[in-house]
């Protein structure tokens, strides 16, 4: 890198003592020329034309009279210059048209432009032949909207934008710009008023995919900016430089679904409902991947009997809900509690009063609970079913599984003779038929006697209560201890 801050090049003089060093092969490739005294664009042209291996340029703060390209100009000069900065060189768009052609800079992919008045619209005529140009930079330009960067559409390579400092109020434009290829976009300190201003975003820039809104009054807005802004743009994997996981995005758009829930529940008409629809456009994509609220179902068909909060039957038909995936109600696993008392006739009645003890009707309740809520939680909130303490609750998952239980041994049988041993004296004197041995055998397989419901405890855990249970329904036993005897 070459700086030459302080060290003005400006006559002619200066020109032809450098010569001798400016013809060697120089092998540069930055030059900083920031704050001289340049008066016209050739002497920048007739210092760079010396260095074929140049890629960056900065000219930030000069005045130099810009000339359009002639055909005694060195086609060479800017060649492989892949950067140029000229922040803060007081030039207008029909300056910027001038010099920035293809001509001139065949291979520029950054440019940046800040601090210059660039909020006036364009020429009629403007057009930037830059087709690698992927970066640019239009930092404090004054732009208070979109509408001054409306030749700039067209750029086929352009794909990210800065716009960082900028008075701008508003996404919205008249006619509707659209940028094509643009991924990433800064907007940070600007006067972007409130979250309703990215609204157009999904529109205007389509391939959005990178977005910074630090320091701007629209994050100050909401409680929760981050995942308004999430949810409202479903392309964004990257807000304020840091990346978006799949679940930090379900989340959000979970949220988002239910601040907005209420806005359409309380809309009585349909044109209400309509502008609701243009003001949050994410309805009908929220509600078609997570499944509609049931709130807003019941008030569209009012006959629809609701089944209660979290309910994952439908109690008019007694059949299960096929909720969508990632919806709430694909969370919920359908509980059935039914309590059963312990005790037998023998033990000492229980220190409560009859009046604490669970009625005929409430000794079975179903409810639907979600899938992540932990053992205590879900104890506690059984408790309250039943007006139990949570610490003398004991759960068992009552599962569809059976395990065979274990025959007892001849020595602690109560008979002298049993089945097997009858048949293999019968078998041994050629009485019985082998057709029915086996059936006898079958049989017993199936013997209830032999098999035992397989049964799961419970225990107190911070684990959700779907590291057990698989599916969307579960029987669950409850029992009472009997604290004293940990005493």
């Amino acid at each position: 890198m070459k700086n030459c801050y302080d060290n003005p090049l400006h006559t002619q003089q200066d020109y032809r003592e450098q010569h001798q060093v400016l013809s060697s092969e120089l092998k540069w490739q930055e030059l900083d020329l920031s704050q001289n005294l340049f008066a016209d664009w050739d002497e920048i042209t007739h210092i760079c034309k010396y260095l074929k291996h140049l890629k960056v340029l900065k000219l930030n703060g000069n005045r130099f009279r810009i000339t359009p390209w002639g055909h005694g100009e060195s086609t060479h000069a800017f060649e492989q210059v892949a950067e140029l900065s000229l922040a803060s060189c007081a030039v207008g768009w029909d300056n910027i048209r001038t010099l920035c052609t293809q001509r001139r800079f065949p291979n520029i992919q950054s440019l940046s432009l800040a601090f210059n008045p660039l909020n006036e619209l364009p020429s009629p005529f403007l057009d930037l032949q830059l087709p690698n140009l992927t970066i640019l930079d239009l930092s404090s330009c004054d732009l208070s909207t979109l509408q001054p960067l409306s030749q700039l559409t067209h750029l086929p390579s352009l794909s990210t934008l800065s716009l960082r400092s900028n008075p701008l109020t508003t996404l919205s434009t008249q006619p509707l710009l659209i940028f094509p290829h643009l991924r990433a976009i800064d907007l940070t300190s600007t006067d972007l008023p409130t979250l309703l201003s990215v609204i157009p975003i999904p529109t205007t820039f389509p391939k959005l995919s990178s977005l910074k809104t630090s320091h701007t009054p629209l994050i100050t807005s909401h409680p929760s900016p981050r995942l308004i802004t999430i949810a409202r743009l479903p392309g964004l994997t990257i807000l304020n430089n840091t990346p978006i996981p799949p679940h930090e995005r379900q989340n959000a758009e979970l949220y988002y679904l239910s601040t907005i829930t209420p806005l359409f529940l309380a809309a009585k008409v349909d044109e209400e409902e309509m502008d609701l629809v243009k003001e949050h456009p994410q309805w009908k994509y929220l509600c078609e991947r997570y499944g509609e609220p049931e709130s807003i179902t019941q008030k569209r068909n009012p006959r629809t009997s609701p089944s209660g909060i979290n309910s994952s039957k439908d109690d008019e038909n007694n059949k299960t809900k096929i909720y969508p995936p990632l919806s709430l109600g694909a969370n919920l696993i359908t509980f059935t509690f039914h309590y059963q008392p312990t005790l037998s006739s023998s033990d000492p009645p229980p220190p409560q009063s009859q009046q604490d003890k669970p009625t005929e009707s409430q000794q079975q309740h179903i409810r639907s609970i979600p899938k992540q809520i932990d053992i205590y939680r879900l104890k506690a909130f059984v408790g309250r079913l039943y007006s139990i303490p949570s610490l003398e609750i004991r759960l068992v998952l009552e599962t569809d599984e059976w395990d065979p239980v274990p025959a007892a041994k001849p020595e602690d049988d109560d008979w002298s003779c049993s089945e097997d041993e009858w048949s293999e004296d019968d078998e041994s004197a050629g009485d019985v038929d082998l057709r029915q041995k086996e059936i006898r055998k079958e049989k017993g397989k199936k013997d209830k006697n032999l098999w035992a419901r397989r049964e799961i405890e419970l225990v107190d855990s911070t684990r959700p209560v779907g590291f057990w249970i698989e599916g969307t329904e579960a029987r669950v036993r409850v029992e009472r201890r009997d604290l004293r005897m940990f005493k």
